[in-house]
Order: C-alpha cells, then sequence, then structure tokens
C-alpha cells in the first residue's frame, strides 16, 4: 500500500484483493497547496551507456538502449521548500507539508493521504526521467486478445502493451516494445478532473473500450472517477468525470478503496481497507452491482478478508497459470511482498519480496510477438520493474516516471493497470 493505507487482508473468500502495503501510515491532514499549471516539463536522462530518454513533464519519455542507468534529479519552481522525507514502513504518521521523496523501503500505501487536493505542482519543473533497459523474462504467455478492435481497426489502448498509473494531477501512460517487454514511451499527461479529487492512494483498472475507472481513498472515504478516452499523446489532457463516493454500510465508516480489479468478464472489484489502514480490521473485496458508470455504485461484499492469507492488499492483478490469464488466482501486491492469491477464499502463496511497492499488474501473451505473458510493479518513486515469472525476481529498473513534486504523498502513489487479453472468468457469479 502506499504510505498510509495498510489493509491486512483476511481473505477468507478474496477474489481479486489486492495486497496492501504491510505498515501503513495514517491520512495526512490538510490537502496539499501547490496547484498543477498546463506547463510542461523537460526531462533529460543521463545513462552510462547508450540510452537517452527525453520527458515533459506533461510530455514523453521515450527509453532506449540497453542496460543504461540514469540518475534522475529535479528541480521546480513551488510555494514550498521542498524536504526530503524518509518514510517508515509501520508508520501511521500524517501527512506533513514537506516534500516526500520516498525511499525504496516498504511502506504503508495509505501515509499521508490528506482529504481534498489543492496540490498542483507548477509546471516550471525540470524532471529527470531515468530509463534502464531491463531484462525480459517472461515466461509465461496469455490467452489471445478478445475483441479488442474497434471496427477491422487496432484499438491501441487494448491491443498493445501499455500500463496507466495516476498520482495527484497526473495520469501517466507506459507503452512497452512488443518485442522485449522494455519500455519504448512514457507520456505524462495533466488529470483534469470535474471536482478537486482527494490526496491519497489511487486505484485504477481499465473497463470496456479502454477506458479508465480510478479510485481515490482518504480518511473522508473514496472518491471513484472514469477517464473515457486517456490520452496517449503529450499536452493532452485526461479528462475524468466524477461518479461519486462510496457509501457507506449503515452505522460504519466510508469504505476506503485501495485497489480496482477487472475480471475477465469485465465485471469491476474494489480492495477495502476495512476500519483504518493499519490492520486487516474489516477488510472486504467488494464487487459493483449498479451501472457505475451512470453514478449507482452500489457494491455486494465477496470475500471477507480479515483472515485472508495476505495481510494488507496494495494493488490486484489477473494471474497467469500456464501463460494463460486467470482472474480468479491472481497476483496482488502488499508493501513489495508478491502474492498468488485466491480472489475467492484469501488463500495465498508468498512468492518473492519485489522492487515493487504498492501496484502490479499481469500483460497478456498476445500482446507480445512472442506471445509470452509479463508481470510488472510500480515502486513508491514511481519505478517500474519487470517480474521474472518463473523465479519472480525483479529486473533492473526499467524506467522512471516523473517527479510531481509533491508536497506530501509519493510519485508512485497508485496501482497499476493495462488492457486485459480475452480469457475465461474463473470467478463465480
Amino acid at each position: 500500500m502506499t504510505p498510509r493505507i495498510c489493509h491486512h487482508l483476511t481473505i477468507a473468500a478474496l477474489f481479486t484483493a489486492p495486497l496492501a502495503l504491510a505498515g501503513c501510515g495514517d491520512d495526512a491532514g490538510g490537502g496539499s497547496d501547490s496547484a498543477t499549471t498546463g506547463d510542461s516539463s523537460t526531462t533529460d536522462a543521463e545513462t552510462k551507456a547508450d540510452t537517452d530518454a527525453t520527458t515533459t513533464a506533461g510530455g514523453t519519455t521515450t527509453a532506449g538502449g540497453s542496460g543504461s542507468e540514469s540518475d534522475s534529479s529535479a528541480t521546480a519552481t513551488t510555494s514550498t521548500t521542498a524536504s526530503t522525507a524518509a518514510t517508515d514502513s509501520a508508520s501511521d504518521t500524517a501527512a506533513t507539508d514537506t516534500n516526500a521523496t520516498a525511499t525504496d523501503g516498504v511502506t504503508d500505501s495509505d501515509t499521508q493521504a490528506t482529504g481534498d487536493s489543492d496540490t498542483q505542482t507548477t509546471g516550471d519543473s525540470d524532471t529527470d526521467a531515468t530509463t534502464t533497459d531491463g531484462t525480459t523474462d517472461g515466461t509465461t504467455g496469455d490467452n489471445t486478445t478478445g475483441d479488442n478492435t474497434t471496427g477491422d481497426e487496432p484499438n491501441p489502448l487494448l491491443d498493445e502493451p501499455i500500463l496507466w498509473y495516476s498520482v495527484d494531477k497526473a495520469l501517466v501512460y507506459i507503452r512497452l516494445d512488443p518485442v522485449d517487454g522494455t519500455v519504448d514511451k512514457l507520456v505524462h499527461n495533466t488529470l483534469v478532473p470535474e471536482v478537486p479529487l482527494y490526496h491519497g492512494q489511487n486505484g485504477i483498472t481499465v473497463i470496456d473500450g479502454g477506458a479508465l475507472l480510478g479510485s481515490r481513498e482518504s480518511a473522508q472515504g473514496t472518491q471513484i472517477y472514469y477517464i473515457e478516452k486517456p490520452p496517449i499523446t503529450e499536452n493532452t489532457p485526461a479528462m475524468a468525470k466524477y461518479l461519486g463516493n462510496i457509501k457507506a454500510d449503515k452505522g460504519q465508516p466510508p469504505p476506503r478503496i485501495e485497489a480496482l480489479y477487472t475480471d475477465c468478464d469485465g465485471r469491476v472489484y474494489l480492495m477495502d481497507t476495512g476500519v483504518d489502514v493499519s490492520s486487516a480490521a474489516g477488510n472486504r473485496l467488494l464487487r459493483f452491482t449498479g451501472e457505475y458508470l451512470k453514478g449507482d455504485l452500489s457494491y455486494e461484499v465477496i470475500t471477507d478478508l480479515e483472515k485472508a492469507s495476505v495481510a494488507d492488499i496494495d494493488d490486484m492483478s489477473p494471474g497467469i497459470i500456464n501463460n494463460e490469464v486467470n482472474d480468479k488466482l491472481g497476483f496482488a501486491i502488499d508493501s513489495a511482498v508478491l502474492w498468488r492469491l485466491d480472489y475467492t477464499t484469501g488463500t495465498g502463496m508468498n512468492l518473492a519480496n519485489t522492487s515493487g511497492t504498492w501496484g502490479v499488474h499481469a500483460l497478456g501473451g498476445p500482446l507480445f510477438n512472442d506471445s509470452q505473458a509479463r508481470l510488472y510493479v510500480l515502486n513508491q518513486n514511481a519505478v517500474l520493474y519487470q517480474i521474472n515469472l518463473q523465479n519472480f525476481s525483479s529486473s533492473p529498473a526499467l524506467i522512471t516516471g516523473p517527479n510531481l513534486m509533491l508536497q506530501t504523498g509519493y510519485n508512485g502513489w497508485s496501482g497499476l493497470a493495462g488492457p486485459l487479453t480475452d480469457c475465461v472468468t474463473a470467478i463465480p457469479q
């Protein structure tokens, strides 16, 4: 989970429950006060090989070369002086007004979540995007792509290997190379919601047609938003429709959703962190029952996760079984720990400690030339890695996303999403 959200999942019947970070912090106090302008920032990556990455914040980063390492540095004009904050994996401290540069340590996804986010970063920042070629070790392939085309034309939102994440007022698109699964391009655009979104953990999933469904949580509850046409070109605002807040059960606090997940039938699941972000109490796997795109956010409880194998799910992903996508035996991440989890029972297996933190997503084999599925994780510093599906080791860093110059929170305070290739659901109706 991100810095604050700790969901100890007791997944007695866990479906698609994401693993929450082991040590979550409490929501931070009031929202941050920096404002995001439409300016774009140019990113230079200094590499020790022939890799050269050029990024614009609100722009594009192209990854190339092999075995390169780059050091990212960022300067920006903001309303406050940035400071470096080390995160404590077990801390539940509230957010402060300092710029937090998250460490690679394990922290809870909800630490420092605040209410309304007035934090807008000044667009005049120079952000370094670090790109390195990781080793592609995907050894399992997915089912073939389903009806992912619009007419006779391929849909780039469904038929290409891509990943998404969102933090604060940013939406980040990552296009992967179909040859080897390394990063081909990163595009950072401004997220423009109808209403201000909370400054907290972001959940994200791809739904019909390649649209994005997102969630933002804080102590006030969880907002759900919808991006019908997520942009894949730079300098294109991502317009987000506000669908509403998840309503609380009678006499209960509002659900705090850390992760979203879509199954092979297109049904959407939500990971509820429960009564707080630092324990398994009240953790549940939910599923929408209403027409959520029309604002009906009704849900049913699929699995009680208070006694699940996984302590706290931060993000959920489809699984890969025998080179095919499986929506019942999925991957979940809990503060860098990767699990294989049965979302219907809450039972699972600890696979490995990874270089990720709160984001995980598997992409099916049909999206790649070698028909091999691949698994990716995102860490709290917005660094992307590939996971070897044989031994679950992490690759070298593939790319580092933009430095958002946040006063509180983390550049990688988000789950990870991507298109779902054709598969048959194994989750009961």
